[in-house]
């Protein structure tokens, strides 16, 4: 079939068209060749304040993902009142995109952001930045003293802290023969209502030489806790309990009158 010169130009235009789709489309490939940088990281959604929280950050894709370069971060805390606050470490690379952290919340009951600015670096760097919020709160102070009163060290002692039966977490220490240790845990519930809560510490010792100064394994406690106006608008809880469970009272007797 012949082609009038009309539509011969009108089909040169066409091809024209297409090839430079497609020019278009093979240099923006490059820039896309690679999966877009993703950014996680356990960090709770509240803590108390001054707290050491553990976290694990992990970054994927960009041209790291295919072996072409590393991953690597920059960490901040942006906070009204960042003081005590901290990252650690606050930068680092890995190949595998997998980072330890520290994070120390600030001493100021406040809503913060951990901010990560992470990059995937290879011939053509992707960056990512991700912001975790967390919700600092006061905590209530739950302290324990115990002792060993026996004659030999106690290793991998296990200490249970529970509020009205439900556990809030646990700690594992050792305690040379004769001493004490003083074991705290801070309870941070997001929501802790006003009123009564029995407080109970747990010492599980094989050996049975580590114990409160009352003789026993189990502490409880009754206490109650009452509401306080905080910056993170007043729908916290806070107190501060300090379970002297070790406290000794010295009871003196008065000498007896001596009779004339």
């Amino acid at each position: 079939m012949r082609l009038s010169s009309g539509k011969t130009m009108a089909l040169l235009a066409a091809l024209l068209l297409t090839a430079s789709f497609a020019s278009l489309l093979g240099v923006s490939g490059t820039a896309s060749a690679y999966s877009p940088v993703e950014v996680s990281m356990d960090v709770p959604t509240f803590a108390g304040a001054l707290e050491k929280v553990a976290c694990t950050l992990v970054v994927t894709g960009g041209p790291s993902s295919v072996g072409e370069g590393n991953f690597t971060y920059k960490a901040e805390i942006i906070a009204d009142n960042s003081t005590g606050s901290m990252v650690s470490p606050s930068s680092g690379s890995s190949a595998r995109g997998v980072f330890n952290l520290t994070i120390t919340m600030p001493g100021e009951a406040q809503t913060i952001t951990v901010r990560i600015n992470a990059t995937s670096n290879g011939e053509e760097d992707v960056s990512e930045v991700r912001d975790f919020e967390v919700r600092v709160v006061e905590p209530i102070v739950i302290t324990a003293t115990v002792y060993n009163t026996g004659s030999v060290d106690a290793e991998n002692v296990k200490a249970t802290f529970y509020a009205d039966g439900i556990l809030l977490g646990e700690q594992e220490f050792s305690l040379a023969a004769g001493a004490s240790i003083v074991l705290i845990h801070n309870w941070t519930w997001a929501n802790i209502a006003d009123g009564e809560h029995v407080v109970t510490v747990a010492i599980d010792d094989e050996a049975r030489i580590v114990e409160f100064s009352d003789g026993n394994n189990v502490y409880s406690e009754t206490i109650y806790v009452g509401t306080q106006g905080n910056p993170v608008g007043g729908v916290l809880t806070v107190g501060v309990i300090i379970m002297s469970v070790l406290v000794v009272l010295m009871f003196m007797a008065k000498p007896a009158k001596r009779k004339k």
